[in-house]
């Protein structure tokens, strides 16, 4: 189990202090202590032991310490990284390229000593070498640091701005137009599966798997329409799962606790187990967990008074396993269950455009009628790799089902329902004071997708990916408005909707790379769509509504709508050495069209698309101690989907204007030795409309705004900074300090529509600038940790988002950065 290294390097000692524990600690010391890049694959080291070493030696010495009694061997790799490869699959013969791409991953975003090895382009590849401007955050800091949700970590990724759980309210490098109900600009997998709808009614929602059940979360920014398909304008999440270890049997118990201020507190608790059925052949890995997370809002309504009223509680498991018949061929399968809870609202009322914003009842109250929403998401997937002789085939299939329940007070938003605004009410007179007006949703779709891709060697001159994809949703909306009164009992129907649609993709797509030299590449790729949708829209009316909404129609026209794009990638490539290159990356995306209401009398909109033209420079500088990821991009997007409503308050979509993208964007980390680390990034973007953009349908209120006028959601500045300091304490124990900085600047939070109480406006709802601290202290010694850790510790009540009706309302609310949390992590390792 000999390290192989240069006879120079093998006579030079060093003095470490590495505990037992678990294998994945002991070389993240080992890098730490000896500033040599570790790549390793953190699914199965992680559930290995070792014994760790004390004293001064050669890294190889050291090394042979801390693999003894393992399964694993250690080879130099490229310019002095060490790989650590189990036996047999690393040996003498095996090519440098080979070994580095048999690896998948290793700590984090946040390195200790390890290089992270990504899927971003479906195969395995160091992140310094992957020609797209890409983020990886592992579950496990996630996990250390309480990050549980995307709005919790979206500050640590450049680009990113979530302003809410809708795919309508993330947005990457600025491409979105606030549109609620529209197709997403942001596609979501989880190993390689679509989990998320393709358009805007499909599944609205950010599934928030749990990162107790996640390897890492891989941010790809820019369009991604080449490899992955519709729906990825702005880019893709990419959620990577953990796979089982057919060699050891290990698992992991966790318990946490926390308080937010003016609150209560919340719990979590997680647990798995892996088990190695068939050494070598068959693992099992199931996992489960249950969040209660802390409440904070207390409601002053007079009728439904409560203290901490905003609820929220996470619960799932996930079964998995990794089957190898034979050496050639793997098959990967998973069941993933997981329920979110949550009441009593979320937003803050605030005072109205223009002003400042304030809340009109202090920041931690609200006066509602409480809301409630509970979904379900499960997903089955299964992957399988065959080893050809002259590539890997892969399979990828996938069912899921996403089911959601609300119900939403709307009073402020439907004015006309109890009072006689603009000539449209009351259609409830007489209605007892405190009545409201509820809004029920109630979403499932049904999804199942099919991949199939050949991939040649990447190491060879010319390599090659060719693949098919395919899938169809079925989802269902049943919308219904109601009055309520003051108990919370029916008045009357006002209208109701039941929608069924049905969508289908089927696409081909393929890419070439070819090697001129050792320095110089050139990627070339290309993906034709067809997509298909059906949609009904069957209408009931309340008898109070007929005037305003229409008669009931039960038996709807069913309108459908089709289109087919091409999304093409140019990425040519530069490498001054195996450690720093500069790309170019030129691609497109696109967005499906599709198929209005009835209210728009079915009119269909067209797809939109974007073009994206990058320069960027990644890779290791300074002795491997910095490491450097920045680009500079300009994105055009054409014939934009903008939302709007009717005079009733639906709303429509449509095509209008175009828009275009601007700016830089810096990530890096400076490994300083002693156990300090600084790591951070830095977003310049100038996303703005680049024509005017004017109603264009008689009787509805459409989205204008001038030329010029800022893209929502995304800041121009934005920036994150963190620093870490790891100290070994004694013969076992370690501790990790660590703080981070996010600035989020002002920004817009919708495109103004063109309604009476919107006409006096200039520009769209602006939100200011904010700031957020986050602080952690983690000891370990490898079998037990704990985590103290502090969430927005100077309490600032930065606005997240704002929203109001813009239509015949002034009503306005805000969404707050969660009060200062403090909290602790209790966890086992065996």
């Amino acid at each position: 189990m000999a390290l192989v290294v240069p006879a120079q390097a093998q006579v030079q000692e060093q003095t470490y202090n590495i505990p037992a524990g678990t294998l994945r600690s002991a070389l993240d010391a080992f890098g730490r202590q000896s500033g040599k890049p570790i790549i390793y694959k953190v699914d199965e080291v992680q559930e290995n032991r070792s014994r760790g070493f004390r004293g001064t030696a050669t890294s190889q010495a050291a090394l042979d310490a801390i693999l003894a009694g393992t399964p694993f061997t250690a080879r130099i790799v490229g310019s002095g990284a060490v790989a650590i490869v189990k036996v047999g699959n690393g040996g003498p013969g095996a090519s440098d390229g080979a070994l580095a791409d048999s690896l998948t991953e290793t700590a984090s975003s946040e390195r200790e000593g390890g290089e992270i090895v990504i899927t971003a382009q479906k195969r395995n590849e160091r992140l310094v070498d992957v020609p797209v401007p890409v983020t990886a955050l592992s579950g496990s800091n996630l996990i250390q640091q309480n990050l549980v949700r995307l709005a919790d970590y979206a500050r640590r990724v450049p680009g990113l701005t979530v302003a809410g759980n809708d795919l309508d309210a993330i947005s990457i490098r600025g491409i979105n137009a606030g549109s609620s109900g529209s197709n997403p600009t942001v596609a979501v997998t989880l190993d390689d599966l679509p989990v998320t709808g393709s358009i805007g009614l499909s599944g609205p929602f950010f599934p928030d798997i749990d990162p107790a059940n996640l390897s890492r979360v891989e941010v790809l920014r820019g369009p991604q329409g080449t490899l992955y398909g519709a729906s990825s304008l702005g880019g893709l999440i990419k959620l990577v799962s953990r796979t089982p270890d057919t060699t050891e049997f290990s698992g992991r118990v966790e318990l946490g606790g926390s308080d937010v201020l003016h609150g209560n507190q919340g719990w979590q608790a997680r647990a798995s187990i892996n088990i190695p059925v068939w050494q070598d052949r068959l693992g099992v890995r199931i996992s489960g967990f249950k969040r209660e997370d802390p409440r904070w809002l207390d409601n002053i309504n007079p009728i439904y008074a409560g203290k901490d009223v905003n609820k929220s509680s996470t619960e799932g498991w996930r079964a998995a396993l990794v089957f190898k018949p034979f050496d050639d061929l793997t098959i990967n399968a998973s069941y993933l269950r997981q329920t979110v809870k949550s009441s009593g609202g979320g937003t803050v009322q605030v005072t109205p455009y223009p002003t400042d914003y304030r809340p009109l009842n202090g920041y931690d109250a609200i006066d509602i009628v409480p809301g409630a929403a509970e979904s379900l998401t499960r997903i089955i997937s299964l992957r399988a790799e065959y080893e050809l002789p002259f590539g890997t085939l892969t399979s990828v299939s996938g069912w899921s089902k996403f089911a959601n329940n609300s119900n939403s007070d709307e009073t402020l938003n439907f004015p006309f329902v109890f009072s006689d605004i603009g000539g449209l009410g009351p259609l409830f007179p007489g209605a007892p004071a405190g009545s409201s007006v509820d809004l029920s949703n109630i979403l499932e779709n049904k999804k199942f997708s099919q991949e199939v891709r050949l991939a040649s060697d990447p190491e060879a001159r010319f390599s090659w990916l060719v693949g098919g994809f395919y899938t169809r949703e079925h989802p269902l909306l049943r919308q219904a408005l109601s009055a309520l009164d003051p108990s919370g009992g029916e008045l009357g129907l006002i209208v109701a909707f039941p929608v069924p649609q049905r969508f289908t993709e089927k696409a081909i797509f393929g890419s070439l790379t070819y090697k001129f030299n050792d320095h110089f590449d050139v990627q070339v790729g290309g993906r034709y769509s067809e997509n298909k949708q059906r949609f009904q829209q069957n209408q009931i009316t309340g008898d109070v509504a007929v005037g305003l909404f229409g008669p009931s129609s039960v038996n709807a026209p069913v309108f459908r709508a089709g289109d087919d794009s091409f999304t093409w990638l140019v990425t040519p490539r530069y490498r001054f050495n195996e450690d720093l290159m500069i790309y170019g990356r030129f691609a497109s995306g696109y967005r499906p069209g599709g198929a209005n209401t009835a209210a728009a009398a079915g009119a269909t909109f067209r797809p939109d698309r974007v073009n994206n033209y990058e320069l960027g420079l990644k890779g290791y500088l300074a002795d491997r101690k910095v490491t450097l990821d920045s680009s500079l991009f300009w994105i055009d997007w054409d014939d934009i989907q903008l939302a709007g409503q009717t005079a009733a308050g639906l709303n429509i979509l449509t095509n209008g204007g175009a828009a275009r993208s601007r700016g830089v964007e810096f990530s890096g980390e400076w490994r300083l030795g002693g156990g300090w680390s600084v790591n951070g990034n830095a977003t310049y973007t100038d996303a703005v409309l680049t024509e005017t953009i004017v109603p264009s349908s008689a009787g509805t209120y459409l989205v204008i705004g001038p030329k010029g006028t800022q893209l929502p959601l995304t800041p121009r500045f934005a920036s994150n900074l963190g620093v870490a300091k790891t100290v070994e304490l004694g013969d076992r124990w370690s501790v990790e300090l660590g703080a981070n900085w996010s600035h989020v600047g002002n920004r817009n939070s919708l495109l103004r529509l063109a309604t009476p109480a919107a006409a006096a406006r200039s520009d769209a709802l602006r939100v200011p600038a904010y700031d957020v601290v986050d602080m952690h202290v983690t000891l370990t010694d490898g079998d037990w940790e704990a985590t103290l850790f502090a969430r927005n510790v100077t309490n600032d009540r930065g606005i997240v988002s704002i929203s109001d009706s813009q239509g015949l309302s002034p009503a306005t609310s805000a969404t707050f950065v969660q009060p200062r949390t403090i909290g602790v992590i209790f966890a086992r390792n065996f």
